[in-house]
């Protein structure tokens, strides 16, 4: 089942948009010179003022100062002076129903308190043309003239102000716009005349090698990390290019100004809004990116291994974003004087628990952590995740009460988020309830057979497996597993089955369970009907499968199938070359039955030698090459290839991290040097 409709209307949400954002169907001051003479006037006071509350010239825009907007809706000179300041101040192209509405919503200082006239009704009431400029230490008692050089420095802080949000919102649209549609762009261009060809003498300077030596699926010494490919490293630094212009680009100063004492208070006062929007713009694809119903995986020929990479990558900008964000932020208020005030208020402390959020998990997502444990690294990063989301949304919220739709952002990261769930459980309520009879193959191998499950037979595909009574205080545990076709494994119980089974790849102990996982595999079991069923190969390890043993009725939940790896270049390929390790060949048999050249290279360790003898039914019609305790030659076998003639030569490998890893850079460099096309498919969850 592909993502369903839910996903898309999240993504849609995300990418669109809609009456939502400032620039987009909001406006903050239109027109901006009527709440440029209310600045100029609100901090007057009126014969209705509360005049024991405070010394003259107080300020207040609400009922809890010495002016209520109840006291200027209903006073006389307050509404004709304002009135006839617009009429002088604003631009006579000015649409008479923008300045009523603006007038009904603003002129009291609340939209919910009307004022007692209309702004036409209002300049019917001026009598006498205004003559005087009232100071600010005398009631205002009479229509009076407004400073004109108050009134357009409130003004021109009032449009400066919102253009530089306008461009917040179009550069955040940006952001996440190219975040999305660079894999669609690249995928759709090598779609077009004479791109393929292209594509391919590309391929091996920049999609297959790794950015540092050979290291890709095995982590960097030290526990590191994973260095990516130099085509994931393009993306990487295009992407931070585009946020470092972005953030620091497009900005106009106005001075003197109303807000901001200097233009450095200034532009750091737009620095702080740009780069808190710009986040909270990349909050939906740091989602989406992780999320296994990621439409991409279905829209490109990007792997998911790949998105997990741009994953990380695409969330440290971002939280680069926050960090600049609060520290631009922090070092503004104590300039302007008035931290001391703002650290104690709700909106700040929730902006603190935000980014001190954020920066955990930056710490927390580290390989070494990821490795000790998964599982606690997982739970841990989807609270801290909650505790971002939950305080970037008070942050505003108690900041601006939705009024300029800064929470949309998140809103669309949650839509993303909820959404993948929603499929996740939808995919397990359509696979059903299932009984799998767990078998020993190995030493530290076992068959898990699970019948009755029907999908198609394509390569590069994979499910997740929930084992809930076998750790009963973790029944979300879950671990991926490779298809591949249940007829493959026992062509004579089932010659024709377009049942799908399931495979992986070898993994050492204590990896990331979902991003490093114990690979197991899928087929019929031999006593089951054809096309019945599928089964999981599993190499027993640390946590939930070490816990796997000899049972009759396992209770067996399935979540899948997801696509992995594109499979549409390496099937055009002449010849087809299938290479594996341990485990790892059951993530290169689906390949078989699609292709009709292919050699299997496959090197096992002694100790496993029983998982060869339960494949043999699904080897014995196809060109292979097995080795039980000793390694594959990788650079003679690919060199035998080569000279074989043939034009095209696809690869898929399957294994550790360093048989993947060393069949990658072999290739780079026989792409680079010789006249036979390589096509690379590297199965492997690696993060």
């Amino acid at each position: 089942m592909r993502p369903s409709l839910t996903v898309a209307a999240g993504l849609l949400a995300l990418s669109s948009p809609t009456a939502a954002l400032i620039g987009y169907g909001i406006t903050m001051y239109d027109p901006a010179c009527g709440f440029g003479c209310y600045d100029s006037i609100s901090k007057y006071m009126l014969e209705c003022s509360t005049h024991d509350h405070g010394p003259v010239g107080t300020h207040s825009h609400g009922a809890g100062g010495p002016t209520s907007p109840e006291c200027r809706s209903g006073d006389t000179p307050f509404l004709t002076t304002l009135a006839y300041c617009i009429k002088s101040t604003c631009d006579p192209s000015t649409p008479a129903w923008k300045i009523e509405k603006y007038w009904r919503n603003n002129a009291s200082g609340n939209k919910k308190v009307a004022p007692k006239w209309s702004y036409g009704e209002t300049l019917t009431h001026i009598v006498e043309l205004p003559t005087v400029i009232v100071n600010r230490t005398e009631i205002l008692n009479i229509t009076s003239l407004v400073n004109p050089k108050t009134a357009l420095t409130n003004t021109l802080t009032r449009e400066f102000f919102e253009h530089a949000e306008v461009i917040h919102s179009q550069y955040g649209l940006v952001l996440l716009i190219v975040g999305f549609g660079t894999p669609i762009f690249f995928t759709l261009l090598n779609h077009l005349p004479y791109m393929s060809s292209l594509y391919d003498k590309l391929r091996p300077y920049i999609v297959y090698p790794s950015l540092i030596g050979s290291y890709h699926v095995q982590p960097l010494p030290y526990q590191l990390g994973n260095a990516p490919t130099v085509g994931q490293t393009l993306y990487v630094i295009m992407f931070l290019i585009l946020n470092i212009i972005m953030g620091a680009a497009g900005y106009k100063s106005v001075q003197p100004n109303a807000w901001f004492e200097n233009q450095w208070q200034e532009i750091m006062g737009y620095i702080s809004a740009r780069t808190g929007v710009l986040a909270f713009a990349l909050t939906p694809l740091v989602v989406l990116f992780s999320g296994r119903n990621n439409i991409l995986l279905w829209a490109t020929n990007w792997s998911h291994s790949t998105f997990m990479i741009l994953h990380r990558w695409v969330a440290r900008i971002y939280a680069l974003q926050v960090i600049v964000h609060s520290i631009t932020e922090l070092v503004l208020y104590i300039d302007m004087g008035s931290y001391e005030e703002d650290v104690k208020t709700e909106y700040w402390i929730w902006g603190i628990v935000a980014t001190i959020a954020v920066v955990a998990m930056l710490l927390f997502s580290t390989l070494f952590l990821r490795r000790w444990s998964y599982e606690l690294f997982l739970i841990g990063h989807i609270i801290l995740a909650v505790f971002v989301i939950v305080g970037s949304w008070y942050h505003v919220e108690f900041l601006f009460t939705r009024k300029w739709g800064y929470e949309f952002w998140l809103y669309a990261a949650c839509a993303v988020w909820f959404s993948d769930r929603l499929v996740r459980v939808l995919r397990v309520l359509k696979n059903g309830v299932r009984r799998a009879v767990v078998t020993d193959v190995a030493e530290d191998i076992v068959r898990v057979d699970i019948k009755g499950v029907r999908w198609s037979s394509e390569p590069g595909k994979h499910t997740y497996a929930y084992f809930p009574t076998l750790s009963p205080l973790r029944p979300w545990e879950n671990h991926p597993f490779s298809i591949i076709p249940t007829a493959m494994i026992h062509p004579a119980a089932a010659p024709r089955s377009s049942s799908a089974s399931q495979t992986g790849s070898e993994a050492p102990a204590n990896v990331d369970v979902e991003k490093t996982p114990v690979r197991t595999t899928t087929t019929v079991a031999k006593d089951s009907a054809p096309g019945s069923g599928i089964t999981l190969y599993v190499r027993k390890s640390e946590g939930l499968t070490k816990l796997l043993a000899s049972h009759s009725s396992l209770l067996t939940l399935l979540d899948g199938p997801y696509p992995d790896n594109p499979t549409r270049a390496v099937l055009k390929s002449d010849r087809l070359v299938l290479i594996a390790g341990g485990v790892g060949i059951t993530g290169v048999l689906p390949y078989i039955a699609r292709h009709t050249n292919v050699k299997v290279y496959w090197s096992v360790r002694s100790a496993s030698e029983g998982l060869v003898r339960d494949l043999e039914g699904a080897l014995s019609k196809v060109e292979k090459d097995v080795r039980v305790g000793s390694r594959l030659d990788l650079e003679a076998l690919l060199t035998e290839e080569e000279s074989a003639g043939w034009e095209r030569v696809g690869v898929v490998v399957c294994g550790p991290g360093s048989l993947c890893d060393d069949a990658r850079a072999l290739v780079t460099a026989k792409g680079r040097s010789g006249p036979v096309i390589w096509d690379l498919e590297v199965d492997a969850f690696s993060w």
